[in-house]
């Protein structure tokens, strides 16, 4: 089932937006008027807070433009410079948020995804960067074909999430490609990022953001830099993830069956990137760890053995695991980790106390009672959590494990032997042995002519 996070909106019921939008649109509902009463009614939603949506903003201004076009109230210049401005907060305020990458993205390139005319991010730039400003005639085509795109894409477009989601069992194969497809390129990615660890951290502004080159630019034919190399491949693997966002398993799945000890800073990346990623992967090394431990075999054991669990648990907390976010989502947290009272809980709780050390008292103070939980949490699974855990874990039979031809060498270390049965069997037998063999050990005898000395003396 698709999971939809609350926010706050200005009004009280669904109804107001539907009376809105009709109020907004009357040609199309074919009612009086009352586009004057719609502007007032947003201005007034905006006194209650930072909580209008842009569209239903961006209408207000579009249309407050075109009504003083229509009664007069405006001309020359100023009504120029109304529809000008309208646009652009339309157009930026769309685009900007998409805007998440390191590296800009082209706004041509951002447009196309949503949808949007590249021809409004023409007259965005004209109207910000050109001495001129574009003509009536130009502002006016563009005020109505911007009003009926946010009808076509907000005020008339109907979620059907069950629909998706039957799209999605219908084409699951397309998904599984969009996935392989990205973990192909993971190794390359690697060892870019193990060259140049920072690359994807430092913000670089692109020269195109505006979507403007310079014709004989584009015609010139130049090598594919390191930065956007990096970005595509960020672009890839957020729509392979969004295309298994109801089964994030076969993402996760695919990433670990491959998965390297240098491949760290990929998941690092991943989890910077794509905002449940690093949640997924926690939960996905948890339910696999118990499943192995309960079961015997699991997808995890059967590409981990105890030290390579270890090793990776250790990358998890250094790159992977990040406080605010664990903080800022911690019910879902709470609700995984304690289903999971196990010891790849307990070290995903010790690496957030050892964040916690570092973090700012205001962070601390913002978030009193999840620090409080993770502290409890942490205490608690300490006392219940048993070292033999791993041993436990190094015992499931993994049927992967055994003459895998997909394996590399550091999946199974040379020098290894895993204990049998027997062999912990005979040790709890010499142990039993030992102790009896101390019990019956004699006791003290008393020295029949003893004189007590000082200490020290002879």
């Amino acid at each position: 089932m698709t999971q939809y996070e609350p926010r706050i909106v200005p009004w009280r019921y669904k109804a107001d937006l539907d009376e809105l939008k009709r109020a907004f649109y009357p040609k199309k509902f074919g009612t009086a008027d009352q586009r004057r009463e719609a502007v007032v009614k947003v201005r007034c939603w905006n006194t209650r807070g930072p909580y209008v949506p842009h569209t239903v903003e961006s209408t207000a201004h579009l249309t407050e433009a075109k009504m003083l076009d229509e009664q007069a109230l405006l001309c020359g210049t100023p009504l120029q410079l109304s529809y000008t401005m309208a646009m652009i907060r339309f157009v930026n305020g769309l685009l900007d948020p998409t805007q998440q990458s390191q590296f800009a993205i082209p706004l041509h390139t951002l447009a196309e995804r949503m949808g949007l005319p590249s021809w409004f991010v023409e007259l965005r730039h004209c109207g910000t960067h050109e001495r001129e400003l574009p003509s009536l005639d130009m502002l006016r085509l563009a005020s109505e074909s911007a009003l009926e795109w946010l009808w076509q894409y907000y005020w008339d477009a109907e979620e059907e999430p069950a629909q998706d989601e039957e799209e999605h069992e219908k084409t699951p194969d397309v998904s599984v490609e969009a996935v392989d497809r990205v973990l192909r390129k993971v190794p390359s990615v690697a060892n870019m990022l193990t060259t140049n660890g920072n690359m994807w951290k430092t913000q670089r502004v692109s020269s195109s953001f505006t979507g403007d080159q310079d014709p004989q630019q584009k015609r010139q034919k130049r090598a594919e830099k390191p930065e956007e190399r990096l970005e595509r491949f960020v672009l890839a693997a957020k729509d392979a993830w969004r295309s298994v966002k109801t089964r994030p398993d076969i993402f996760i799945g695919a990433l670990m069956r491959n998965y390297r000890s240098r491949q760290g800073p990929v998941l690092e990346l991943l989890a910077d990137r794509i905002q449940p990623f690093g949640f997924e992967l926690c939960r996905w090394v948890s339910e696999n760890y118990d499943a192995a431990i309960k079961q015997g075999h699991s997808a995890l054991r059967a590409r981990f053995d105890a030290a390579r669990l270890r090793a990776l648990l250790g990358q998890l907390c250094a790159t992977t695991l990040d406080l605010k976010k664990v903080l800022a989502h911690w019910d879902r947290w709470a609700e995984m980790l304690r289903a999971h009272p196990n010891y790849v809980a307990l070290k995903l709780l010790e690496g957030c106390e050892q964040q916690l050390q570092s973090v700012a008292d205001k962070l601390r103070k913002r978030h009193t009672r999840e620090v409080e939980e993770l502290q409890a949490l942490t205490q608690r699974l300490r006392g219940c959590v048993v070292s033999s855990e791993l041993n436990m874990y190094q015992l499931a039979q993994s049927q992967s494990l055994e003459a895998s031809p997909t394996l590399p060498a550091e999946a199974v270390p040379v020098a290894q032997v895993v204990p049998s049965a027997n062999d912990i069997l005979n040790d709890l037998a010499q142990l039993k042995k030992t102790t009896q063999h101390r019990r019956a050990v004699r006791t003290w005898d008393t020295a029949p002519d003893w004189t007590p000395k000082p200490f020290g003396m002879v």
